[in-house]
């Protein structure tokens, strides 16, 4: 019996004879930029073995794309090494982004080479405009790197990665933000994984090794169609002076992989998440753009889930694991470090065990996306709230389907164990010096290097280019409650969601919003009360949302019934660490989440600090991640 064939796409197109419908010709590269993006204000055509600023860059293939820009690894002949290179796209508003970046970029790298954090920050190596056949386009380039942090957090989704080798990240990126907010009086306002990436040790060697291994760049030529005015939701095409049909060539992206492992790196033929997810994206605060990488065919935006694979029955929010129902507990696992496998990571779930440190493992350019910060009115929902960053959107983990009962629980409250009733904010023992003198000996053996990302969306620590920061995750609460004197803790507090989500895999706050019952910030501010504690009354006033958050008594003005559940609680009775181990990671986390930005610690502060220090003996046992 002969296949049913399937059902035709029709467009209305306008013709020499006349306006038309006619069938829709499957054309786009799957997985990459839209032809249509290709017209005027768009991106600029590039193929391999194109060259740019007067032949010094050749490009040898694609990194990546994304709304912002294209990304291409290039051979420097000057320099004689490879970089990556973003052609943005020409319209005036990308265009007047990527020259904001451009003066952040120059300002982070002349303000002091000598300071020992500069080092994780992205190096910027060179921009020029380039001429096109329709618009000029600013091109900026970079230092090639490797897969970013929600890589590692996928491959380790189910242990969360090794303590080990977070607290070396945490230090390397602790020093970078010190090294942004002390040398160079920038706040990032856009901390996650991301924008955190891997350095891939001797470069050049590992290149020569992908261009050598991997196979010649595919592409496809495609039709560009004519570009449409919308009114009223429908899409009328412009008219054209021309009826010479346009094609542009779209190339495969190959991203580069990077090392994963204490032992060796890997290979992936697929690729990896890297570099280029920064370098496509990344935008002026002052811009307001929807910089979303075009969505894998095979991924259900809505829960984060990739068709096929195994998921979890119950979708649960994993807002600083205390909103993951604790009744989906982990089995043991070795080294005290659990997270709990039914529970929804914050990657995409995959049932393909770990490889070994030599197999080739990759993972998909377009994987799960995140939602970033905007300049748009924040009264925008979430879910439409949308800029230009090294990804694209947040795929929304979708919480408990809750039949809305009295209105005021919060999610936490929703999903956190029946028995407790903690009635105050009572981790297991004070918190220890944030800082001290390094133990002689210790981080000894430095697995991984990372770089801080994205500095598209800094600003000065004063002079704001915007009050609208931070992915939803990652938001400080006075980012939230609409402050305009935060500063450099904002990003502390990023960085702090960003190291349990390393250990844990899972969010530490991942709010939802309820219907008309409350909304997100409702239910963020709530989070986070119920794991660390109430603030002062006037910490939460003198924000723009202050009023619609919380009553004239300080109380939250929409959800009446919270459940504390503190961080040595849930680290102790979720993922099952021991008292000792709990202990020593709240009394480093906690002063970097006090909710009062008054109280909380800097980067300076806590750089140093004792939980941060890695003896060899802890990397036994401990050879993949």
């Amino acid at each position: 019996m002969a296949l049913k064939e399937p059902c035709a796409k029709y467009q209305y197109v306008n013709t020499p004879g006349g306006p038309k419908i006619l069938p829709v010709i499957e054309q786009e590269s799957r997985d990459e930029e839209a032809p249509s993006d290709y017209n005027a204000g768009g991106y600029l055509p590039v193929k391999i073995n194109d060259t740019f600023k007067d032949g010094r860059y050749l490009v040898t293939r694609k990194l990546g794309w994304g709304h912002f820009s294209t990304v291409w690894l290039v051979k420097d002949k000057q320099e004689n090494r490879h970089s990556a290179l973003k052609v943005v796209k020409s319209a005036s508003r990308y265009a007047e982004t990527a020259r904001d970046e451009i003066k952040l970029l120059s300002q982070v790298a002349a303000a002091n080479p000598a300071h020992i954090g500069k080092q994780y920050i992205v190096s910027f190596l060179d921009s020029f405009t380039h001429s096109g056949p329709q618009d000029s386009h600013i091109c900026i380039v970079f230092e090639p790197l490797g897969e970013n942090l929600l890589a590692l957090i996928e491959r380790n989704k189910k242990k969360g990665v090794p303590p080990p080798v977070v607290k070396v990240i945490a230090k390397q990126v602790l020093l970078g933000l010190q090294y942004l907010h002390d040398e160079c009086d920038l706040v990032h306002t856009d901390i996650k994984p991301e924008n955190i990436l891997i350095s891939i040790p001797d470069i050049e060697t590992h290149i020569h090794a992908e261009l050598s291994a991997s196979s010649s760049p595919t592409s496809r030529r495609v039709g560009i169609p004519q570009p449409t005015k919308s009114r009223s939701g429908v899409s009328f095409p412009q008219r054209r002076t021309s009826i010479r049909e346009r094609h542009v060539q779209i190339f495969d992206s190959q991203p580069l992989s990077s090392p994963s492992s204490r032992c060796g790196s890997v290979s992936g033929s697929a690729g990896s998440v890297t570099l280029s997810r920064y370098l496509l994206n990344t935008s002026s605060a002052s811009a307001s753009l929807s910089d979303v990488l075009k969505p894998r065919p095979d991924c259900n935006h809505e829960s984060g889930s990739i068709i096929g694979l195994k998921q979890p029955t119950t979708t649960i929010s994993p807002s600083h694991s205390a909103t993951s129902s604790a009744s989906s507990s982990p089995p043991s696992i070795p080294n005290g470090v659990n997270s709990a496998v039914d529970t929804p990571a914050t990657s995409v779930g995959s049932d393909n065990p770990l490889l070994s440190k030599l197999a080739s493992f990759s993972l998909s350019f377009t994987s799960r996306a995140r939602k970033s910060p905007v300049t748009q009115d924040s009264s925008i929902p979430d879910d439409k709230r949308t800029t230009a960053d090294s990804s694209s959107l947040i795929p929304p983990h979708h919480p408990h389907e809750t039949t809305p009962g009295t209105a005021g629980p919060s999610l936490l409250s929703q999903t956190a164990p029946s028995h407790l009733d903690h009635s105050k904010h009572d981790s297991a023992t004070p918190l220890a010096s944030s800082s001290h003198t390094p133990t002689p000996g210790v981080n000894s053996f430095i697995p991984i290097s990372i770089k801080i990302a994205d500095l598209g969306n800094a600003t000065p620590s004063k002079r704001h280019y915007t009050e609208d920061i931070q992915t939803r995750q990652y938001r400080a609460p006075e980012a939230i409650i609409g402050r305009r004197d935060w500063g450099t803790r904002a990003d502390v507090w990023s960085v702090a969601c960003v190291i349990f989500e390393l250990l844990t895999a899972e969010y530490l706050f991942d709010p939802h919003g309820q219907g008309e019952l409350f909304a997100k910030d409702d239910d963020h501010m709530a989070q986070i009360i119920e794991l660390m504690g109430d603030f002062p009354l006037d910490a939460k006033m003198g924000g723009k949302y202050s009023r619609e958050l919380f009553d004239h008594s300080g109380g939250l003005r929409y959800i009446k019934s919270l459940k504390v559940w503190p961080l040595f609680n849930v680290m102790t009775e979720k993922y099952l660490f021991s008292g000792t181990d709990s202990t020593a990671f709240c009394a480093f986390l906690e002063p970097m989440l006090v909710p009062d930005q008054r109280d909380r610690k800097e980067a300076r502060d806590v750089v140093n600090h004792i939980w941060l220090d890695v003896k060899d003996s802890d990397w036994v046992g401990i050879n993949d991640w």
